[in-house]
Formats: structure tokens, sequence, C-alpha cells
């Protein structure tokens, strides 16, 4: 991309969050939007979410919603979720657009996650960047059986939420040891006690920024077992999905999975064919993929 359609991305992308922090009522009808963010195109509906009976928090700056699927009828989480006002302060010191709201991809990796549960039996896991609500990690503590499941984010505010979120599920995770913890991927990775940990990673949604790719490809072979993979689940962004796999493919075994569930596919399918501007394949379908970390 050239230089001045990177500054013109980061311009769309700050006036994005500048009109969350000031609430105004039309920065998701805003077509300049359209390139930075896919709440054009909310959710594929894989997952119902309800207040929880004893929603609202006693500090009324959050409230409890609890999520579930039709498709598996006894398996649910509790989420903690922040009202008001997103102010500047949450924002700054690291990149905090994935906390707005729960995309699409982590809809569709909290579903997968559900569908194949038995993956994580015993194995150690992480969710890496899942902002707010680490929804799909979340899911795995609660019904995977894992060993371990640590969830993480770049961002304070978000880990000090999930700290929330953890305690909130305890009851629920059994035996499965459930944590959060600031993580960010960067230059100077020192994640001694991270290495080698975990079986397997999930992630979702965070390819899109050109600076963190490289970074992020090191940080993912530095925390997986030899022979753990990654599980990404992102749209294409124009050429972005293309280039970390072309950075992965030096460090990993690599595939990429278009139709890895029936029932996405035919949402996905569905959605194409309504023939309007509010899906856009490039922008709101996740494509699957799959790094394995070689064995020595």
């Amino acid at each position: 991309m050239a230089e001045n359609g990177k500054i013109s991305i980061s311009r769309q992308r700050w006036k994005l969050l500048a009109q969350v922090i000031t609430r105004q009522p039309d920065y998701l009808s805003d077509p300049e939007n359209n390139s930075v963010s896919v709440r054009r195109f909310n959710n594929f509906g894989l997952l119902e979410v309800r207040v929880h009976e004893d929603g609202i928090s006693k500090d009324s700056n959050s409230v409890w919603l609890e999520y579930s699927s039709k498709d598996f009828a006894d398996i649910s989480c509790v989420i903690r979720q922040l009202q008001g006002n997103v102010t500047l302060d949450t924002l700054l010191g690291f990149n905090n657009t994935g906390n707005v709201c729960v995309w699409p991809s982590e809809e569709v990796m909290a579903y997968y996650c559900l569908k194949h549960r038995e993956d994580f039996r015993s194995k150690v896991v992480c969710e890496v960047g899942g902002g707010m609500t680490c929804l799909a990690g979340v899911f795995t503590a609660v019904c995977t059986e894992a060993a371990e499941v640590v969830l993480t984010d770049g961002n304070e505010e978000s880990v000090n939420n999930l700290t929330y979120t953890v305690a909130r599920n305890q009851q629920s995770v059994g035996s499965t040891k459930c944590s959060a913890r600031l993580l960010r991927w960067g230059p100077d990775l020192n994640m001694p006690e991270l290495e080698s940990k975990f079986d397997s990673i999930l992630c979702a949604d965070c390819l899109f920024f050109d600076e963190g790719r490289e970074h992020l490809v090191n940080m993912l072979s530095l925390m997986l077992k030899p022979g753990g993979q990654a599980l990404m689940f992102a749209p294409t962004r124009g050429n972005t999905f293309h280039e970390f796999t072309k950075l992965a493919l030096k460090t990993f075994e690599l595939e990429v999975k278009k139709n890895y569930d029936d029932i996405v596919w035919n949402l996905h399918q569905k959605f194409l064919s309504q023939g309007n501007d509010v899906y856009v394949e490039n922008l709101h379908y996740p494509v699957m993929l799959v790094l394995t970390k070689p064995m020595p």
C-alpha cells in the first residue's frame, strides 16, 4: 500500500474511534468508515445474546450478557460488557479498535470452538487480541475441558474487564484453569514464561495493521509448542490477509480454509445472494487460517 494510503486509513480509524468517544449517533453509518469497520454487517446470527438475569452490575458501568447458541442448548457463558462512554484514556497506549464491539470474526471463531470442542480437551489454549470479551476463549474454557485457557489483550482496560468475566464464569469452567493477562506483540518480545507453552492459540481479526504482522508471527512461534496450532479467523480486507500468510509461511506450515463449516458457509452464500452493500465478502467473511509450528 502506498504511504498516502496508509495515512488515509489511519485517519479513518482515528475518526471512527473519535466518533465512538463522543457518542456521535451516525458513526456506524458514515460511509468513510466502511473500509475500516464491519459494523454495516453486525453478525452471522450464530449466537444468541440476552441480558443475564442479574445483568446490571453494582457499579452501573457494565452489564452482564449471556451468550449461547441454539445448536448447543446446554452451553452458555456470561460476558461483562462495559457501558457508558469510551474515554480517550481507555484508547491511548495500545490500539483498541477491536474493543468498540464484538466483530463477526470473533463470533464465528467462538462458534467454531463450540463445534470442535473435543479438539481442545486437555490442551493449553490462549486467545490473543481478544478485546473486551475474548468470547471464543471464554467458550473454550467453559465447554471443552481444556487444561488451561489464558485470555489476553494488549489493552489494560480490556484485561481488567476480562478478569471480571473469568471470575464470573469460574463455576462453569470446572477443572479448567482460566486466567486473563496483558499481552502485546512487538519488536522486544520478552515472555519466557509463555515460551512453548500453548497447544492452541486463537486469534480473530488481528491481521489488518501493517506494522504488527511480523511481530504477531514471531509471537505465535514463540508461544506455541512444537506441533501446536494457531487457529486464526479474519476477512481478507484487501491484501492484508495475503500479506500475513506470506510472512507466516517463513515459519509455519500453513493451511487456508474458506469453507470450514457448512452452516457458516451457507449463511455466507445467503448474504452474498441478497446483492446489497451491507454484506461485503472482503470485509465481513472470516477466512480460516491454520498455522502449525513444525516439529524440531
